[in-house]
């Protein structure tokens, strides 16, 4: 009997010391996970254009660095990726602190523009460039003048105090640089100065063209950026050319001046009319309508005047113009979306008329299918 009471008092006693080795181990594994600690943690200094980053979505967001245990999931990597792919500067993001554990792991504090998502995101192992959850991004592309630009003066188009990008203007493109706004929150003070353009370029999510525009008059308070389409230009007062004719070219529906093109013809005379009249209609040479309009698209397009056509009371109105002075032709601000716009021609080249095909289905900026 004693014998089987030992032999009981051995078995327990080696359970008890399996389990105390497990408990062990356990333990250890905890203890290993509890020794991560945060080293250094630094606000960081560089030039805020060099930390504008995106997400890479290998890499979720969380309250503080992830591999600490009281870290809690602010963003998936899912809602991170939808964020890299997003449209709108509104979306980018800004690091402006830097962690790095015992392990080595280096951690990014971030926040996007907009204040709506803001936490901790790995970066690799490295401070010297982004990696793991983000990397270097661009939020403007510098570009070049057209030769529009370049050689006209401007005005606003709309003066007044819409925060909508094209009414006033802005420190930086909007939304490129975090939290960097308006130069002047009202733009009717500035209505009758003229403005040159300097710089232009497009902002990386929406692609649309910003330019920077500065005050030949030295009243230079609204300098800054702003939308092209929010400008208009200003009445052309140099001297037109013998050998051309100036198209004044006004909004149909605010009769206020959008711009104008000088079309120049070689050999023509001053005081000859542009077109001729063929049984009592004023027509256009193919070669001179298309020209002109080549010029006038080219010059509305940027504007916001897109699919602009000669109709056949424009043409009747510039073929009857004379070289060596002006005519006015009103235009039409397209509204509608989702159309082709299909121009009937002569077989001169005339413009009969055109008319819209829309498809509710259509994606702008797509081709039909064949």
């Amino acid at each position: 009997m004693r014998i089987h009471i030992k032999q009981s008092v051995i078995i327990s006693l080696a359970a008890f010391g399996l389990l105390a080795a497990v408990g062990a181990t356990n333990a250890q594994n905890a203890s290993a996970k509890s020794r991560v600690r945060v080293t250094s943690n630094v606000k960081l200094r560089t030039d805020g254009s060099t930390r504008n980053v995106a997400f890479t979505g290998k890499a979720g967001l969380y309250t503080k660095a992830s591999s600490l245990k009281s870290a809690k999931k602010v963003a998936t990597t899912i809602t991170l990726k939808d964020l890299a792919r997003s449209k709108k500067s509104t979306k980018n993001v800004r690091a402006y602190r830097v962690a790095r554990t015992n392990k080595g792991k280096v951690y990014y504090k971030v926040v996007t523009f907009d204040g709506h998502y803001r936490g901790w995101i790995y970066g690799g192992r490295s401070k010297a460039v982004f990696a793991g959850g983000l990397k270097s991004y661009q939020t403007f592309q510098q570009g070049s003048l057209t030769n529009d630009m370049s050689n006209n003066t401007f005005q606003f188009a709309n003066p007044g105090t819409a925060n909508d990008n094209q009414t006033v203007t802005y420190k930086q493109p909007a939304w490129t640089q975090y939290k960097i706004g308006r130069q002047v929150t009202d733009s009717t003070p500035y209505a009758t100065v003229n403005y040159k353009i300097d710089q232009a370029g497009t902002r990386t999510r929406e692609g649309d063209q910003w330019v920077h525009i500065y005050a030949t008059n030295g009243n230079s308070g609204a300098d800054g950026w702003i939308l092209y389409s929010g400008l208009k230009t200003a009445s052309n007062n140099s001297p037109i050319a013998d050998n051309a004719i100036r198209i004044n070219l006004v909004d149909s529906a605010t009769g206020s001046s959008i711009t104008s093109v000088d079309y120049a013809k070689s050999g023509a005379t001053k005081g000859a009319t542009v077109g001729s009249n063929v049984n009592g209609a004023w027509k256009l040479d193919s070669n001179d309508s298309s020209a002109i309009q080549s010029q006038i698209s080219a010059a509305l397009s940027p504007l916001g005047y897109t699919g602009f056509t000669l109709t056949p009371g424009q043409i009747a109105a510039i073929a009857q113009g004379t070289f060596g002075s002006s005519v006015t032709i009103s235009v039409v601000k397209p509204t509608i979306n989702k159309a082709v716009r299909i121009v009937l021609t002569d077989p001169n080249g005339n413009v009969i008329n055109s008319i819209d095909y829309t498809n509710a289905n259509a994606v702008n900026g797509n081709q039909l299918e064949p």
